[in-house]
């Protein structure tokens, strides 16, 4: 078996949606610390790296990996859960909460896929330098079972959300939406939270 060791510097993006630091929060098994803590998330190693600096470039400093241990950036919140995304087996990883109600559940995934280089076969073909390419993908979850993947189309989230399917005629024809942004599909889950 060889490894082949990867040089960051030769591959096209970074692992990071924003490499800077920004002031966190980090809540440890239901206790809120009160350390002055300064994170960024690493897309690619689904990692949140942590300093006391928030001027620093790197860290060794990564936070524990448990759904007991969460943190906020800039008021985002991220979690440590495990999902399921189509025809994958269950994995566990950083998402960031966008809506949490009492029976439905709405998170976002974002990662950082790293695509080796490829050269060009023929004159037709193009190469490719080694990248990171981004991934998002969305999870919701409902009275707290399992998070599962799902597309934001009004068809998909009209098929997995069946049981309220009244709910959400009612919530398009009130709110004049079409579910064609990431906020109307907030406010959907919102409004079906409350029925």
């Amino acid at each position: 078996v060889t490894t082949k060791t990867v040089n960051m510097n030769q591959i096209k993006g970074s692992p990071y949606f924003d490499e800077s630091f920004k002031q966190g929060e980090i809540e440890y098994f239901g206790e809120t610390l009160k350390e002055n803590i300064f994170l960024r998330f690493n897309a690619f190693s689904d990692e949140m790296e942590m300093s006391p600096n928030p001027l620093a470039e790197s860290t060794e400093n990564i936070l524990i990996k448990n759904n007991k241990v969460s943190c906020s950036i800039e008021g985002e919140t991220y979690r440590y859960l495990g999902y399921i995304a189509d025809n994958q087996p269950p994995a566990v990883g950083y998402l960031k909460e966008l809506f949490k109600g009492n029976v439905l559940a709405l998170y976002e995934r974002k990662a950082k896929v790293y695509m080796e280089a490829t050269q060009a076969r023929t004159s037709l073909e193009r190469s490719f330098p080694a990248r990171f390419v981004d991934k998002t993908e969305y999870y919701y979850s409902i009275n707290n079972g399992s998070l599962l993947q799902v597309k934001l189309s009004k068809k998909k989230l009209i098929s997995v959300l069946k049981p309220y399917s009244a709910s959400i005629k009612t919530f398009l024809e009130n709110q004049d939406s079409k579910l064609k942004s990431l906020e109307e599909v907030i406010q959907l889950f919102s409004f079906l939270d409350q029925v």
